[in-house]
């Protein structure tokens, strides 16, 4: 990129953590709020896009590198263990009806945390020393 250093480079900063929160965790809120309206249940697909579109889209117009992405897989992993441990949980508490959106929600809130933190420390690719 022409005119810009690396030291300023606009891509280099990482997500801005209560944007990405707030946003990821409105859309799963939305999303259990037209699951519930619709009259069939929808399928997994449905369930994923909104919070998954919203974290693509905080990406492109934040203009990340890819080098702060990595934070999307150890998001993931806990996110779906939460889901599902604290679903199963939930339900033995309080009944599947409600241990579900709270555990959906519960799951890309704590998504988008880990993905904002871990955004805030790039890898980087490990570079031969040149000689």
């Amino acid at each position: 990129m022409a005119g810009v250093s690396d030291e300023n480079d606009p891509r280099d900063e990482p997500a801005p953590f209560g944007t990405v929160v707030l946003l990821t965790s409105l859309s799963a809120v939305a999303v259990m709020v037209l699951s519930a309206l619709l009259a069939h249940p929808p399928g997994a697909k449905f369930l994923l896009f909104g919070p998954i579109a919203l974290v693509v889209f905080e990406v492109i117009t934040h203009e990340l590198w890819w080098q702060r992405w990595w934070g999307a897989v150890p998001g993931a992993l806990a996110g779906l263990a939460v889901y599902f441990e604290g679903r199963q949980a939930l339900a033995d508490v309080i009944g599947d009806t409600w241990a579900h959106p709270i555990a959906y929600v519960t799951a890309w809130a704590l998504f988008a945390v880990v993905f904002a933190l871990c955004s805030r420390y790039p890898r980087t690719l490990s570079q031969g020393r040149a000689s």
